[in-house]
């Protein structure tokens, strides 16, 4: 039972024994005391009626899009025009917290005065929201009633956005080394487009030896150069098994952790496809870095409900290989299927790369990693809660900043 639960029980209780003894013994003072404790409730209704029919709220500092671990420095102004004093206003605020989607502000104000507040609030996962206050609660000075209203104010929607960090490009295999390398070739030998004179440097192979007497020059063929070899990025979109705020954080890391490795490919010039095989499958393509920023919109908004389970996938793009330079696996969990998976990726020519999303630092899970990076895949350990913790001291950093130029 709550506290103002109680406080009405035992004001309900005090007041039916005054009642009751006023009229057992005639006694005027018990009657007098009834109707104070009745004054009294009539009085506090009063007040928060008129305190919830006056006020005046207003909010800014909410922004449409913000970047994961953004903190948002909100301000809203407070106003209302009743005479008679209530305990507080309770302020509920919708935040895109991703769990516990709701902060509860009390603040004081007296009538006729408009009052300025900031609250800060935190953006830690990555998502669509409805930021804004949903319900304006007063309660009277006596702590008896407590009436509530929805603001006029139309909820704001934020697009929390994943964040994004520049990491060194995987470097993919260009050199024609064996028929297992044909889709790396710089060069298309079955297309020659045109010919040209010798220079120094150029391969005796690609003489064109008849139109070389006949013009009594060495010519030398040249080929339509094919696309660069393209880089295939696997998200594990597989549900994360783990407490909301946990599952949460993993999730984001693995968004991430894709993106990251996109860009960096698309910045050094690499195609990049990235296959989202959740419950409606789709595949993302760019060439270019201005491409990215499809990337970071449907990681967005992806959904870890995938009905494969991650080795699956895997096998599936086995199939994919043959016009692929290089593979990145982001996974938040490390198996010894996966594992096997790509080793047999990079046995095939590719480039590989894995990165598991995990705090995992047991011998084993290490040993595993040790095998991949022995075999020449570059396997790496992402802790998201070391990222988390360095993301909050930039932001206390950045927050201390401000409240020192505020003062200043």
């Amino acid at each position: 039972m709550s506290a103002l639960t109680g406080r009405r029980v035992g004001y309900g209780i005090s007041m039916a024994a005054l009642l009751a003894a006023g009229l057992t013994t005639g006694t005027k003072v018990y009657y007098l005391m009834f109707y104070t404790l009745l004054a009294m409730l009539g009085l506090g209704l009063v007040s928060v009626l008129w305190t919830l029919w006056t006020l005046r709220f207003a909010l800014k500092g909410v922004r449409a899009r913000v970047t994961r671990g953004d903190r948002l420095m909100c301000v809203f102004t407070v106003r209302h025009a009743s005479l008679l004093p209530v305990s507080a206003v309770r302020i509920q605020l919708n935040v895109p917290t991703g769990c516990d989607a709701v902060q509860e502000v009390n603040v004081y104000t007296p009538p006729w005065i408009t009052r300025t507040f900031r609250q800060v609030i935190p953006c830690p996962h990555r998502g669509e929201y409805e930021a804004g206050v949903t319900r304006i609660t007063v309660v009277d000075i006596f702590g008896l009633i407590r009436l509530s209203r929805r603001p006029r104010l139309k909820l704001v929607r934020m697009e929390v956005l994943p964040r994004v960090s520049d990491v060194p490009p995987m470097l993919l295999k260009n050199v024609d080394e064996g028929p297992e390398f044909r889709s790396t070739a710089t060069e298309d030998t079955a297309s020659p487009s045109d010919v040209r004179s010798w220079q120094d440097g150029d391969e005796l192979k690609k003489v064109h030896w008849k139109l070389s007497l006949r013009k009594r020059e060495l010519m030398v063929r040249t080929y339509e150069e094919s696309a660069r070899p393209d880089t295939l990025v696997i998200p594990d979109l597989q549900q994360v098994t783990a407490l909301r705020d946990q599952q949460l954080t993993l999730e984001d890391c693995i968004c991430e952790a894709s993106l990251n490795a996109a860009k960096a490919q698309l910045k050094a010039g690499y195609p990049v496809r990235m296959p989202l095989t959740n419950a409606h499958p789709s595949e993302l393509a760019g060439q270019f870095p201005a491409d990215f920023a499809g990337f970071r919109e449907a990681m967005l908004k992806v959904a870890f409900d995938s009905p494969y389970d991650y080795e699956r996938v895997l096998m599936l793009m086995m199939g994919r290989l043959q016009r692929t330079g290089g593979a990145v696996l982001v996974t938040a969990k490390l198996t010894t299927r996966i594992a096997d998976i790509a080793m047999r990726m990079q046995q095939s020519g590719i480039t590989v790369k894995l990165v598991w999303v995990s705090d995992d630092a047991r011998e084993d899970a290490m040993e595993m990693l040790e095998r991949l990076r022995m075999a020449g895949i570059q396997a790496d350990r992402l802790d998201p809660w070391d990222l988390e913790e360095a993301g909050d001291r930039k932001a206390a950093a950045e927050a201390a900043f401000d409240d020192e130029y505020d003062n200043g």
